[in-house]
């Protein structure tokens, strides 16, 4: 076994939140490189191991903190006794380097089940894949609740997101295709931010944050923050009552919602709820997302 000369906090390893381990030395190179360009606090929140096998890999058990694997598909042996003590780690999966035949029971050897524990990336040139695992332990370490996008890709009409958590996100393209068009080349050019704030398509000028895509697939989601507010309350209450009142109907009109509360909702005592929208939507015979749309158009007034 080869630890790596990059381990940080040297004999402090334990107050490690992120334990990075991977499984050849042209890895450990990029890993180093991408713990460089984090900030000091951050970077001190890393170690760095690195070994000449993935079959000789064995840490200490520890509860704390997140290990996460960087490897080739290569790395993985036929056959390699489970890693127990490490039932919740990360892996970090590059194709490349075995027939595509190989990678069912290359898989099958990491006895991983669960998509929150592995990702398997495209192989890349070592900038780019610098690149990524730069956003990955930007998005680990950061303290201030950031979400950055770690990877993205475009598979059967939906370009698909990966979060430093690995939590994942499909966005249909069809909801982008008025600001970024339908070209499939174009589609794919997109370049990501340095730390993942944001992915940018050149060609359009256009830039989406992971809550911006979350907004584009639900625009309910985009009221969560504003509806805090009171004053933004009241005057989305008076746009909804306007609407109601403008289709003709009571408040009692409304299937599935209570007088009592959608008075409440009007009146910008409480927030509306995406069931109530729903609701109101379907009894002025608008799609939601329709109905939002001229919400909104009310309130620019």
């Amino acid at each position: 076994m080869a630890t790596s000369a990059a381990t940080i906090r040297k004999g402090r390893s334990s107050a490690s939140k992120v334990r990075l381990v991977a499984t050849n030395s042209v890895y450990a190179e990029l890993c180093k490189r991408a713990i460089k360009r984090l900030p000091a606090p951050e970077r001190s929140q890393v170690e760095v191991k690195w070994f000449r096998s993935f079959a000789e890999v064995s840490l200490p058990t520890r509860k704390t903190g997140t290990t996460l694997f960087l490897s080739r598909l290569a790395d993985i042996p036929k056959e390699m006794k489970k890693l127990a003590a490490h039932g919740q780690a990360k892996q970090l999966l590059i194709l490349g380097g075995l027939p595509i035949e190989a990678v069912a029971s290359r898989l099958t050897q990491l006895d991983i089940r669960t998509p929150e524990r592995l990702h398997v990336a495209a192989e890349r040139s070592a900038e780019h894949l610098a690149d990524l695992v730069y956003r990955l332990l930007s998005g680990i370490t950061d303290r201030k609740g950031k979400n950055p996008i770690v990877d993205a890709w475009v598979e059967d009409e939906q370009l698909e997101l990966l979060t430093a958590t690995f939590e994942r996100m499909s966005v249909p393209l069809e909801k982008l295709s008025k600001v970024i068009g339908t070209d499939p080349e174009e589609i794919k050019s997109f370049e990501f931010d340095e730390d993942g704030r944001f992915i940018y398509w050149p060609h359009a000028d256009a830039h989406y944050g992971w809550e911006q895509f979350r907004q584009l697939i639900d625009p309910t989601t985009a009221l969560k923050a504003q509806q805090r507010s009171v004053t933004f309350n009241q005057k989305y209450g008076a746009a909804i009552r306007a609407l109601r009142e403008e289709h003709d109907f009571k408040q009692s009109d409304i299937k599935g919602v209570t007088e009592r509360h959608l008075r409440r909702v009007e009146h910008g005592e409480q927030p509306a709820s995406k069931a109530i929208l729903q609701a109101l939507a379907d009894v002025t015979g608008l799609s939601l997302e329709d109905y939002l749309k001229e919400l909104a158009s009310r309130l620019r007034r």
